[in-house]
Order: C-alpha cells, then sequence, then structure tokens
C-alpha cells in the first residue's frame, strides 16, 4: 500500500541525510580532538573489556547497584530504546513504502516488545523528570537542565505516538490517512531531532560511554609514568615537560562522554569534608569548554589549584562513574604546579627535601624498629617493606602491629628480613608531582630489590608503588604482597591456627589503595572472620569505601577548610563498634588522630586495630 508520496520520500531523505550529517560530523569534531590527547588507547585484555561493557552498559549493573529505584528507572529508558531498535527501523522504512516487519510481525512484536516497553520507558522517564525536576538532589546541580526537560518531553511524546500506533495495529485499526500521518511524522521529528540533540548535551554519553568502558583501565589509578632521565639532555627533560599541560586520550574521553551525575561529587571526601574540590566540575566539565573552544586538549592548566591540592587520589570518584571516566586528575595537576611551574605547597617543601636527603619522610637517621628485625641477606622467602610510617613511627603504635605480623610469620615458619638500605618507595612523592625525587628513589629501591622475590608490606601506598607503579617504569622481577593476603593465605592454607576470641563488636574500614588500588577486599574479612564473633561492616565499604583522608600525601599536609579526615571517624563512632581494624599504616593513624577529638566526653575511644593485631592475639 502506497502511503507516502514521492515529494514526501524525498522531503524525508533529505531530513535523514541532514540529522544523520549533522551527528556524524559533531561526534568526528569530538573524536579528532580525543586523538590529539597523549598516549593511546588500549586494546589489551579483549574479552575482559567488551564483558565489562556488556555489564555496566547493556546490563546496567553499576547503575542500579549504586542507586536501584533511580537506577532501575534509567534502565527501564535504556532497555526500551533496545526493545524499540528494530521497529524504528521499520516506522522510518514504512516512510518509503517498504517495511522490516509484516502486518503479523508487527502484532506479535507490539504485544511482546513494543507496548509493555512503552509503558515502562513512560514510567521510567517521569520518574526521572520529577526526580530531576522536583526533588532536585544536590549532586545534580542548582542549575535547570533545559536539555534535560527537552528529552524528558521528546521521549514522552515518543511513547504516547508509539502507544497510538501499536493500538492501531493490535486492533486492525486503519485510520484516515491524515491521522496516521500526524502520529507518523510527530514520532519521526522527535527521533531526528534527537540526532541533533545527543551530541550537543550530556545525552552524548548514549554513544560514547560504551566506548568510554570498554577503555578504561583495569588498574586505578592509571596516571601515565614520567620518566625523568637523571642523566638526561636539557631537550628531552623540556619536551616531557612540554606535554605536562595535555589531556591523555582516555582523559579527553572522559571529558566528552560525563552524564553530569554528581555521583563522583558524592562520594568526595574532600568535598564531604567541606573543602572546594567538585570532581565533576574541577576534573571534568571545568575542561570541557576549553576543549572545545580551543580544539586542543592543553587544559591541565585550567584545573582549579586549590582543588588538585586538597584530592586524597582514593579514586571513589572514578569507582563511582557508571560510564567510564577516570574522574581523578590531581596527578596532573600537581605535576604542572612542581615540575613546570616550580609551585610547592610550604608544607610539603621540608618533605621532599627529606626523600632527597635522608631517603624517608622524616628526615630520620636511624629506625628503632629496624634494629628489632632481621636483615634481609638472600636467604629468607620474603622481604618485609617496612615503609616510613612503621620505620620511622608517624603514629608510636603502629611498631607493635609490625611485631604482631612477625609473630604471625615466626608462627607459620616463614622467614623474613628488611632491607638494610630500604628507603621510601617515593609515593608521597609520586602522589605530590615531584616526579624527579620520585624516579631517583625508584631508581635505588630496584637497584637494592634485583635479587628479592617476594615481598610483603603493611603499607598499601608500599604495595602499589613497588608492584604497579615501578612496573610503569622498568620491568620488576619480584612479587609483591600485602600482609592480608598473606595472612588469608596462612589461615585457609592451617599455616596457622586461629580462633574466634575477639568479644568485641568489631568492623573494619577498607584502606582505598587496597580494596580499590590492589581490588583486594576479601583477604582482610577472611582474618576477621577467623578472629572475631561479631563483625558488621560500616555502610560504605568494600570498593565503595570512604577514605580515611591521608591519601594522595595529604597526611602531610596543614588543615585547611576541609576536614576530610573526620567524615570516616564519624561514621566509624556512628556504627557504634567497640573496635574499627583497618589494613593500612595510614589509615591506623589517621583512625587514632580523628577518633580521639570526636569521641564524646565520658565514652571510651574505639580501639584501632591492624589485621595483624586482629589475628596475632587470637592465634593459637
Amino acid at each position: 500500500m502506497v502511503l507516502f508520496t514521492n515529494l514526501e520520500q524525498l522531503f524525508l531523505l533529505i531530513l535523514i541525510s541532514i540529522c544523520l550529517g549533522s551527528f556524524s560530523l559533531e561526534i568526528i569534531k569530538r573524536f579528532k580532538i580525543v586523538l590529539k590527547g597523549k598516549g593511546s588507547l588500549p586494546f589489551d585484555e579483549i574479552g575482559k573489556r567488551f564483558y565489562r561493557v556488556f555489564s555496566e552498559f547493556f546490563l546496567q549493573s553499576k547503575v542500579l547497584k549504586q542507586r536501584f529505584i533511580p537506577g532501575l528507572m534509567h534502565a527501564f529508558v535504556f532497555w526500551g530504546f533496545i526493545a524499540f531498535s528494530l521497529i524504528t527501523i521499520d516506522h522510518f522504512l514504512r516512510g518509503f513504502n517498504s517495511n522490516l516487519f509484516s502486518e503479523s510481525g508487527r502484532i506479535y512484536y507490539s504485544y511482546l516488545f513494543g507496548i509493555p516497553w512503552s509503558f515502562l520507558v513512560l514510567i521510567g522517564i517521569l520518574y526521572l523528570a520529577y526526580r530531576r525536576f522536583y526533588k532536585r538532589p544536590k549532586f545534580l546541580g542548582d542549575k535547570i537542565s533545559y536539555t534535560s526537560a527537552i528529552v524528558a518531553f521528546f521521549i514522552s511524546i515518543l511513547m504516547i505516538t508509539y502507544m497510538i500506533d501499536a493500538y492501531w495495529i493490535v486492533n486492525a485499526m486503519h485510520p484516515k490517512i491524515i491521522t496516521f500521518k500526524i502520529n507518523w511524522w510527530i514520532h519521526s521529528f522527535l527521533i531526528l531531532a534527537f540526532l541533533f540533540l545527543i551530541p550537543r548535551s550530556k545525552h552524548l554519553h548514549l554513544v560514547l560511554s560504551p566506548i568510554n568502558i570498554f577503555f578504561k583501565s583495569f588498574i586505578l589509578p592509571n596516571h601515565a609514568a614520567v620518566p625523568i632521565d637523571m642523566d638526561g639532555d636539557e631537550e628531552e627533560l623540556e619536551t616531557l615537560l612540554s606535554q605536562m599541560d595535555r589531556l591523555s586520550k582516555k582523559q579527553t574521553l572522559d571529558i566528552f562522554s560525563c552524564v553530569e551525575c554528581g555521583r563522583c561529587t558524592e562520594v568526595c571526601p574532600a568535598n564531604r569534608g567541606g573543602g572546594v574540590l567538585d570532581p565533576k566540575h574541577n576534573f571534568i566539565l571545568d575542561l570541557k569548554k576549553p576543549i572545545m573552544n580551543s580544539g586542543d586538549v592543553n587544559v591541565i592548566s585550567d584545573i582549579n589549584v586549590e582543588a588538585g591540592w586538597e584530592c586524597t587520589s582514593c579514586q571513589a570518584c572514578t569507582e563511582a562513574c557508571p560510564v567510564g571516566n577516570e574522574v581523578e586528575k590531581s596527578d596532573e595537576i600537581r605535576n604542572l604546579q612542581v615540575l613546570v611551574e616550580g609551585n610547592v605547597p610550604q608544607e610539603y617543601q621540608k618533605l621532599f627535601m627529606n626523600l632527597q636527603t635522608t631517603g624517608n619522610t622524616e628526615g630520620a637517621s636511624s629506625s628503632p624498629l629496624s634494629e628489632k628485625l632481621p636483615i634481609y641477606d638472600g636467604t629468607q622467602e620474603f622481604v618485609l617493606w617496612l615503609g616510613c610510617f612503621s620505620k620511622y613511627a608517624l603514629d608510636p603504635k603502629y611498631g607493635d602491629s609490625v611485631l604482631n605480623l612477625t609473630k604471625i610469620l615466626d608462627n607459620a615458619q616463614i622467614t623474613y628480613g628488611i632491607l638494610a638500605k630500604e628507603k621510601c618507595t617515593g609515593e608521597p612523592a609520586n602522589k605530590l608531582g615531584d616526579k624527579l625525587t620520585y624516579n631517583m628513589l625508584m631508581q635505588e629501591n630496584l637497584e637494592n630489590l634485583k635479587e628479592v622475590k617476594k615481598i610483603i608490606t603493611m603499607c598499601p601506598h608500599c604495595s602499589i608503588n613497588l608492584g604497579t607503579e615501578y612496573s610503569k617504569y622498568a620491568k620488576i622481577e619480584y612479587e609483591v604482597y600485602h600482609h592480608t593476603q598473606v595472612i588469608e593465605d596462612l589461615i585457609k592454607n592451617k599455616q596457622i591456627t586461629v580462633k574466634q576470641n575477639n568479644n568485641d563488636k568489631v568492623t573494619f574500614h577498607d584502606p582505598c589503595n587496597l580494596s580499590r588500588g590492589m581490588g583486594e577486599t576479601s583477604a582482610p574479612r577472611t582474618a576477621i572472620n577467623a578472629s572475631c564473633n561479631n563483625f558488621s561492616e560500616l555502610k560504605e565499604n568494600g570498593k565503595n569505601t570512604l577514605c580515611c583522608g591521608a591519601g594522595g600525601g595529604l597526611w602531610w599536609k596543614k588543615e585547611t577548610q576541609g576536614r576530610a579526615h573526620l567524615v570516616r571517624a564519624e561514621q566509624v563512632i556512628e556504627s557504634g563498634n567497640d573496635t574499627v581494624v583497618t589494613g593500612c599504616s595510614f589509615c591506623y593513624g589517621m583512625m587514632n588522630q580523628g577518633l580521639g577529638p570526636l569521641t564524646p566526653e565520658g565514652k571510651e575511644q574505639i580501639k584501632v586495630k591492624d589485621i595483624a593485631d586482629i589475628v596475632a592475639e587470637n592465634m593459637n
């Protein structure tokens, strides 16, 4: 049956061509900018990458897990549009007097997919509009999003026009040609209007998020190495420094993929502690306009410097992002400030000097703890890496936790020794932008570790640098284990016997570098459950943990308006537990600093213990 005249078909063809052309030009413009970024986009572990796209994009797993009801409403809209993909093709073919489905095919499609999903999409988009414009969660922003309103209106009308058409189909009704065409053209115009709207708004994430999720790193954080050759010529160094203001390809893709949901800011410990850092704007949206205006990626200097220094580099923002953004960019702005601008905050100047002259953060020449431990001579199974925190007693109590670990190792008949010339891994320098000092310390440590096969650390900051970060610069031959991983193996293999003798109400604070950086959440819980009979989780736990406030080198920072270190301590107190256990030396120290001032008068302070403490105390 001929429904559309040749003139109508020509008009439709021109309209489709203009809309597709406009859409394509806008996408190409942005991808040209992405390709100007530093580095390359990764294609390793293809299977894992496609699975992650399937899980996070098609199944909407992260969105559903984070906020179930809003996530489900969003998923209804997304899944509905997938369900409508084939019928949309059929819709436009009808405009050319052709078809994809037969009459009976349209009836079955309408009953099985079209009608159910049109109602679910309508419910979803109306709920999201209610939430966006009436409830107005603060992390979505104060500004009214007119594009969101237009999209909600468009989708609602699309569903209504489809329902009308489906009603005609399933009831074998044949409306007047003019009535059919009005409904058909409204549906068509709205679909084509999306081709104009999507690339010019935050809804570009509909196109880019599967690509962005595919290219997201499996390593957090994924900052590029800054190799500084101590013996290199000046021209090489100038070339390296001249690139400091440029985003990588993946970081640029992140900017265009942002859905502006505010999840990154919502989970940011600095923001929650009253600081100025707002990852959604400071690390993403504030860079979008400069990129589009210049057509280039040299925009690191546009990041708010104060916000950059507040970041704990905990990666909560990246973990929370539903579209695969690697949000945090404190590393980039600090590198630019320190290496190019020579702008080192006063509180870090002494730290850098200590690292350069003595090889440790405290400028110490001796370590009482080291004198109690055997020296590694090549015959022992493990090097026990102390790290500056325990070696130089940044928390005086933490030395006992190290000795408790040695008791566990001794009980399991595992041999170990400390390096006679152990220096700081350089982690504070790495996080605070002094890559020159970091490279110097890394080279010295790698030289001292040439004959080492296994390292055990109690500090996940050290673990990540000795393992993940060093491997960005050189091939490493040793394996790095966090002490919770070793303890878990000893318990599972029955090399040590632990009893559930601890009767305290116990909770666990997941260190960011252990849970998100190393992906380790089960090992510490194995140890706690073996030792305690009354364990409960904090509200934010596992990979969704809340940073204690010490990360990113901020242990050495003077207190500013932000009080990130107190937010987690408040949660621990509110949990009503007797003991908080952790698996990081810096978390241990920060908990002790935060819990004291916040403990109500007349109430006993919550005990802070390391995993090694809780196991050693309950070991036979």
